[in-house]
């Protein structure tokens, strides 16, 4: 369960699937910014695509629910044909990226800008977002393929119906947040998005081939007693302080009106002076203004310090627990409260947290074990864009 939440945490990352990629600098305003830096690769943008287009063979389909299934091939040479004629940005050991995945979160906001803008902004505006986004997808490729170069025929099989079985729920999924019934009706949609099925498809088998290679390879080897645990807990004591506290109810009359105000302070007299009294949550429910009366006046757990009526909380640090306090008025209004439960400041108990810790150094473990394989991978790949890619240096010829 830990490595799920690793896996995707990180290819969200490495996907680019929202907001920053977190891989390269940051740009506010994504259609207006600097134009990139440039640098001419080994090849031209026009010879890698005819790298791609040479290296393009015959893929695999099966129809299912309508879903025309592109099934795993040996490489990203072998490409749905809806995808041919895409502009290929960079290629990863011969297989290409096309200039389509990277644009295709942006895709409403450059067709808005298209109509707009001149040809050589629009462009320039392309090859910063490009520039910018083309690392994170390099190394989705390059955990993708190497999970292509390590399947065998029966997991490829095997590999290729889990994908395609999760590609059609996802696609299940967005029919009905677009609100059309049929995978013809989705692709229009699509398509007036900027995108399509297919590179729905393309970009979704790649992604679980990337999650795939990792999870293959990360495994949790650390074997964490309780001594360990406890030896971190000491050492980040600080990061487990509670502060004085208190839980709470409360019920207030606004004094807008008068006349109400005093009827229902009756009522709510009546009711604590019955035996037994009324229950305090009930009369919250009934009685009170404030802003927690539907969930019985409850307040959940109030730090020291943060609320700004400082008498109120002094109040609330020394009131019996489970007693009504005396009714406090104002000009404004009139209310009573109730404390629930009451914690000195302190920390929070080893045994609450054990788990916590567990999770939080298996996670860095892992993650210091994915950062490690992908840098396994940059340092053996052939990579070919004329494009920079962030920290990344060719070799010299």
């Amino acid at each position: 369960m830990r490595l799920t939440q690793i896996l995707l945490t990180v290819l969200l990352a490495i996907a680019g699937c929202k907001g920053d990629s977190g891989l390269g600098p940051k740009v506010d305003n994504p259609v207006a910014g600097p134009p990139p830096p440039r640098r001419i690769g080994t090849q031209s943008s026009q010879q890698t695509s005819q790298l791609a287009n040479e290296e393009r063979g015959a893929t695999k389909r099966s129809k299912s629910n309508g879903i025309e299934f592109v099934g795993l091939a040996e490489s990203d040479a072998d490409l749905p044909k809806e995808l041919e004629g895409n502009r290929v940005v960079a290629t990863v050991n011969g297989a290409p990226i096309f200039e389509a995945e990277i644009l295709e979160r942006y895709a409403e906001g450059l067709a808005k800008m298209r109509e707009q803008a001149p040809p050589d902004q629009y462009r320039k505006q392309i090859d910063q977002l490009i520039e910018r986004d083309l690392r994170a997808h390099v190394e989705r490729k390059l955990l993708s393929e190497a999970t292509r170069k390590s399947l065998k025929k029966d997991q490829q099989t095997q590999l290729d119906n889990f994908v395609k079985k999760q590609l059609q729920e996802q696609l299940e999924e967005m029919k009905k947040a677009m609100g059309v019934t049929s995978t013809a009706e989705l692709d229009r949609e699509l398509q007036k998005k900027g995108t399509s099925l297919a590179m729905i498809e393309y970009q979704f088998r790649n992604r679980t081939l990337a999650q795939q290679f990792i999870a293959g390879k990360v495994k949790n080897n650390q074997k964490l007693s309780r001594q360990d645990l406890f030896a971190y807990y000491q050492k980040h004591l600080k990061d487990f302080e509670v502060k004085r506290r208190v839980k709470w109810q409360q019920i207030l009359i606004s004094r807008s009106d008068e006349v109400q105000a005093r009827a229902k302070l009756r009522i709510l007299s009546d009711g604590l002076q019955q035996k037994p009294p009324r229950d305090f949550g009930e009369l919250a429910v009934n009685l009170s203004d404030g802003p927690t009366a539907e969930n019985k006046g409850i307040y959940d757990w109030t730090n020291a310090g943060s609320l700004a009526d400082e008498k109120l909380e002094a109040l609330l640090f020394k009131l019996p627990i489970g007693e009504p306090s005396d009714l406090i008025e104002s000009s404004r209004n009139f209310q009573m409260v109730r404390v629930l439960e009451r914690q000195e400041a302190g920390h929070t108990p080893f045994d609450e947290v054990q788990d916590q810790i567990r999770n939080k150094l298996q996670d860095t473990d892992q993650q210091d074990e994915i950062t490690k394989l992908i840098d396994e991978l940059w340092a053996t790949a052939t990579i070919d864009s004329e494009y920079d890619i962030q920290g990344y240096e060719p070799p010299s010829s």
